[in-house]
């Protein structure tokens, strides 16, 4: 099982499926439950723009969105690779690095 512990750093999209150009190109988890998304260009748009998160079981992710609403989304973690996914089955993949 995935922890709190296990997410914080920072992330970079390496790919993601059609629909999911919403969601930020990079994010960064902080230990005390706070993350801030960026949109590649800067100054885009991105639901994932900062907010809170929380692993709320085996496979789910709760984050706050651009409208302050929290989301669960389900999510994988696997050494440096996340996959996060959405309700509609859109999906990006991120990895771990400075």
């Amino acid at each position: 099982m995935v922890h709190q512990a296990d997410l914080p750093g920072n992330w970079r999209k390496q790919e993601q499926t059609t629909g999911a150009e919403q969601y930020a190109a990079t994010l960064r988890f902080e230990k005390n439950g706070l993350y801030v998304g960026t949109a590649e260009p800067a100054g885009a748009f991105t639901w994932w723009d900062q907010g809170t998160w929380e692993i709320r079981g085996p496979t789910t992710l709760a984050l706050s969105t651009a409208n302050d609403e929290v989301v669960s989304y389900r999510f994988e973690l696997v050494g440096d690779e996340l996959r996060i996914t959405d309700a509609d089955g859109r999906s990006v993949r991120y990895r771990r690095g400075d």
